[in-house]
This record gives structure tokens, sequence and C-alpha cells, in this order.
């Protein structure tokens, strides 16, 4: 190791972080086909409030779902089975051949696994809690 250089620990999301992101998706693009594109699923009430949405992203012809969240009012209304089927219309859009997305045991699997998603990994924590890693084809 170079005897001039310093490791530390910034908290919180840093514009360093951000360079580096910046580093490895310019990494990435230069050995393959890698064309990140990102897109939000919204829900909004009549006077524009937030109740619940998505992100989403298509990437190496995958679509992925990150950060879903509905309202707990709007939960079993069939609001979270439209934001999944709108990431996936968009993926398919954007080119995706697959979805996939990640949730814990206390989360959402089953209502995952009843719009056809298949657990393909699972990490399991030391704090006796589980994260599973689904996906389908589209």
């Amino acid at each position: 190791m170079t005897q001039d250089l310093t490791l530390r620990i910034e908290e919180g999301v840093t514009e360093d972080l951000e360079e580096i992101d910046r580093r490895l998706v310019a990494f990435n693009k230069e050995r393959s086909d890698w064309d990140s594109r990102y897109f939000t699923v919204e829900i909004k009430d009549s006077e524009g409030a937030l109740k619940g949405g998505a992100g989403g992203r298509v990437n190496l012809g995958v679509a992925e779902i990150s950060t879903l969240w509905i309202d707990e009012d709007l939960r079993g209304t069939g609001w979270g089975r439209s934001i999944v089927e709108a990431i996936a219309e968009e993926g398919r859009r954007l080119g995706a051949s697959k979805i996939l997305l990640d949730t814990y045991d206390f989360q959402a699997r089953p209502f995952y696994e009843s719009l056809g998603f298949s657990v393909f990994g699972t990490l399991d924590y030391p704090t006796g809690n589980s994260r599973y890693y689904l996906s389908k084809d589209l």
C-alpha cells in the first residue's frame, strides 16, 4: 500500500461517494452495454400528496425495483400490484426481459410471490431476519 494515502469513514452520502459512483459507471460502460435508466412510479392524491411509489431502473436488460412504499391505508387495495405492473411495463419498454427486487422477511415476500416472483437467493442476518432476492421473466 502507498504510504501517503489515508483511509477514513465519512457519515452519510458525500460528494465523494457520488464521484465514486460516477467512476464505477464509467468503468462499467467501457466494458459492457451498461445503460442504466432510472425512473420513479408515484401515487398521489387529488391534492398532490405522495401516497406511495417505487424507484425503478433498467440495467443490462433487467428491470430492478427499489424502495417500494405504499401508505398503510392503501395496502390491500391493488395499488401495490399497479406499481409493480407499471415498473414491469416500463422495463419492457426499455428492453428488459427480467424483473428483480429484494424484500425482508417482515416486508412483502408473499405479495411478490403472488405476482409471480420466485426467490432465487436468501441472505440470513445475524439479527434473525432474512432478506429475499426475487425475480421473474417479463
